[in-house]
């Protein structure tokens, strides 16, 4: 017979077992996100914040998307269609292609932020295990998951778990936010991996056929727990830097979002210092994967070395007014729209002022405030544009804000504003750069 304190020790320790297996059951096993159940009514009530929040927060929809009438249409038919209970992920997978109808690369039917994605990847959460790029007649792997290589690097993906390429990079692409088909080309290529999740599910392994090296190649790989490059933590030495052939500069600046704006300033500085010292006659400046950020840095870092005249960096502004943001006087949502009449100082006399020949080289990837770089430097003549065109409008939407939907936790962005290049010219299509890169006759591997 057992008695009552012995009986009680066992029964603590049957628990604490019990407890036990549960917590290390807990930590491995991996987070799946946006698996929450929700019921029909919660649904529609994160379709109706959505849409009520974005209206309340963007200046003139019709700024990007091209039928307003079919876009309403199409919220009304996406919201009809739920009548039964879903995961988060299946509410985004019904939401997503209005990314492509809203066609702006700061409207964005979102999922998860950037720290979320790699909290859940470190805890588990696992991706198709190969990194891509995208040509205009596919898909082709460019590296294994979180690696620089892979054996398989330069193959055709031809279809992954019985979907075909063509199919797979059809649907993609309409889930993926952008201002143009190239820039949602280059958005889904960054974002793959996570793309991939939210619109086919969280999937264990994937079977994929292959054309590698001009045979085919049958496949099966597991899912895995690493980090795309997209989301890898960059260095500064990899977002900034500089490198010298014979009289020319290349300096190459891949974002303008960066914490540490006094690190920024202090390493510009150096850079024009030693171009003035090493007698520089021809500076490139490559904001060709530049995705933005804030104008200060190139205004500070880059306009202050080079500018010649005075200059405004926008000519006229639509903005909603958000109670955040309200001057006194400005009612909470009106729209205000005036023009810019400050213009910026040029400083002539710094003993590192640059007064060479300078290239602005642009891209498919160059959009939001670099796209307004590229405006100002091509209305005032700062330096010539060379390259390819933006993957963003001249015209350019920002301020962006964020909201959360109550139920299912999806990320939703919306700009605030609309901004007018310096000339006043309503330019709805990409930033066209002066002339080509084999126009421009640059020395050979400079780039």
């Amino acid at each position: 017979m057992l008695y009552p304190t012995r009986l009680v020790s066992l029964t603590l320790v049957f628990i604490f077992c019990i407890l036990t297996s549960l917590t290390s059951k807990a930590q491995t096993t991996p987070v799946a996100p946006f698996q929450g159940l929700l019921s029909v009514s919660q649904a529609h009530q994160d379709i109706e914040q959505w849409f009520n929040w974005l209206h309340q927060t963007h200046p003139d929809l019709s700024h990007s998307v091209e039928d307003v009438d079919a876009f309403y249409q199409k919220v009304v038919q996406i919201k009809s269609a739920i009548k039964s209970p879903m995961t988060a992920m299946t509410l985004w997978q019904h939401m997503a292609p209005l990314n492509s109808m809203l066609a702006d690369g700061h409207i964005k039917v979102g999922h998860g932020s950037t720290s979320q994605w790699r909290q859940w990847i470190a805890q588990g959460t696992a991706l198709l295990p190969l990194e891509v790029h995208i040509n205009d007649d596919g898909i082709y792997v460019a590296r294994d998951l979180g690696t620089q290589t892979s054996r398989y690097q330069g193959a055709k993906i031809e279809s992954i778990n019985g979907i075909s390429a063509t199919s797979m990079l059809q649907l993609l692409l309409t889930n993926t936010h952008g201002d143009t088909l190239a820039f949602r080309q280059s958005v889904l290529e960054s974002q793959f991996n996570r793309l991939f999740y939210m619109t086919f599910g969280p999937q264990d392994s994937f079977h994929i056929n292959l054309t590698h090296k001009g045979k085919p190649h049958s496949i099966t790989l597991s899912a895995k727990a690493a980090l795309p490059k997209s989301l890898a933590t960059s260095t500064f030495a990899e977002e900034f830097n500089v490198t010298y052939q014979d009289n020319t500069a290349i300096l190459r600046v891949n974002t303008f979002a960066w914490d540490g704006f006094k690190q920024y300033l202090t390493f510009m500085d150096g850079v024009f210092t030693d171009i003035k010292e090493k007698n520089i006659n021809h500076l490139i400046i490559d904001i060709s994967k530049n995705g933005g950020g804030n104008d200060d840095m190139w205004m500070a870092g880059i306009l202050r070395y080079i500018a010649d005249k005075p200059y405004r960096h926008f000519s006229t502004y639509r903005s909603k007014i958000l109670l955040k943001y309200r001057d006194p006087g400005q009612i909470v949502g009106n729209i205000e729209q005036g023009e810019n009449t400050r213009l910026i100082q040029p400083d002539l006399q710094l003993d590192n002022f640059y007064t060479g020949k300078v290239s602005l080289l642009i891209g498919t990837g160059t959009y939001s405030s670099s796209v307004v770089f590229a405006n100002t430097v091509q209305d005032y003549k700062f330096a010539q544009l060379i390259g390819t065109q933006t993957g963003g409008r001249s015209t350019q939407s920002g301020g962006i804000q964020f909201t959360t939907l109550t139920h299912s936790q999806l990320q939703m962005i919306s700009p605030r504003f609309l901004l007018t290049r310096p000339s006043g010219v309503t330019q709805m299509t990409p930033v066209v750069p002066d002339i080509s890169l084999t126009q421009a006759s640059l020395p050979e591997n400079i780039l």
